[in-house]
């Protein structure tokens, strides 16, 4: 029930409220703004080159999320026929995508229009400065895809496990005991590395566009914006225990029940199918840092689940033995 409460609010009422409450806002407007809005040009004192009439704007920056809205609610029935834990993955990136993008074009619309009220014609209109498009604009995209992520909830259980792995499944010698544990920490540098040159090129391209357009170039902090909410992915946990495998990457943390694991394996993911499956299952489908070592756990709704993993052979020997003594 509280699952269904979730993808009701994430995908049926925050949209709505988005895009009905931009409407509502731009409708309450409307007899105090002017015909047409500067298109090309009108800020920092330079001509108008273009204009845009209020409802074409208005049009395509509550057209295209109500479009893709529809598009994601057909998706999201779709899902269904999915095994549940993927079907989970699915709908929680297209709530995510479709919030995200319905809050990327509804507020830029509002300060848009509202630097425009009672303006009586477009050259009087005042224009949004860089700054708040370049720094609210990613701000309330951002926020409004942590409330879409939320809102998904956990990954949805991918069923129990009735039987021990089979006997080719490699296991390990637990000396008789029941409870083991397996932890894995690691700073992956090359985020660190990424974070920092994006700063300084969203720094220097900031500093670049503002003393040669203006106001406006303050647009190129999104980069400096986007790199630091990269931050947290730099770190990376695996964590084993008698009970489940949990993967944590920075905010992302997704968690496999030990009982629901028919048998684990160690594999070696290659570039192709790395880029594959982030493409098409995103972290539904494990969490793969890069090319190479990994755990490969086959659960029990017929899905797999991999984990980057140094010594992916101990790790799935020890998922296995485990195994065995829930099944005894």
């Amino acid at each position: 029930m509280i699952g269904k409460v979730r993808w009701l609010t994430g995908m049926v009422a925050l949209p709505a409220v988005v895009l009905g409450g931009a409407t509502l806002t731009v409708l309450a407007w409307r007899e105090r703004l002017p015909a047409d809005l500067p298109n090309k040009g009108g800020a920092d004192g330079r001509p108008i080159v273009s204009t845009v009439t209020v409802e074409q704007l208005s049009g395509v920056l509550l057209g295209v999320p109500a479009i893709l809205w529809l598009a994601g609610l057909a998706g999201f029935v779709l899902a269904g026929r999915a095994p549940a834990s993927r079907a989970h993955w699915i709908r929680a990136s297209i709530q995510v995508t479709v919030i995200t993008i319905a809050v990327a074009l509804a507020v830029p619309l509002l300060v848009i229009l509202h630097a425009a009220l009672d303006a009586p014609t477009a050259a009087q209109a005042d224009t949004p400065s860089g700054a708040a498009m370049g720094v609210l604009v990613p701000l309330a995209a951002l926020a409004g895809a942590v409330v879409a992520f939320l809102l998904a909830g956990r990954r949805t259980p991918a069923g129990r496990a009735t039987e021990a792995p089979d006997p080719g499944a490699p296991r390990l010698d637990l000396n008789g005991q029941e409870r083991a544990t397996w932890q894995e920490r690691r700073v992956i540098r090359a985020v660190d590395w990424a974070v920092a040159a994006l700063v300084l090129a969203g720094m220097a391209m900031t500093a670049v566009l503002v003393l040669s357009v203006g106001s406006p170039g303050w647009a190129g902090a999104t980069v400096v914006i986007v790199a630091v909410a990269f931050l947290p992915m730099r770190s990376y946990r695996l964590t084993i225990d008698e009970r489940t495998v949990r993967v944590t990457l920075g905010l992302i943390s997704r968690e496999v029940a030990l009982s629901s694991v028919r048998r684990a394996d160690a594999t070696d993911v290659q570039a192709s199918r790395w880029l594959l499956d982030g493409a098409l299952h995103g972290a539904g489908a494990g969490v793969v840092l890069l090319p190479g070592p990994a755990l490969a756990l086959r659960l029990a709704d017929g899905t797999d689940f991999l984990a980057s993993c140094r010594d992916a052979p101990t790790a799935a020997s020890l998922i296995n033995s485990m195994r065995d003594h829930q099944a005894a």
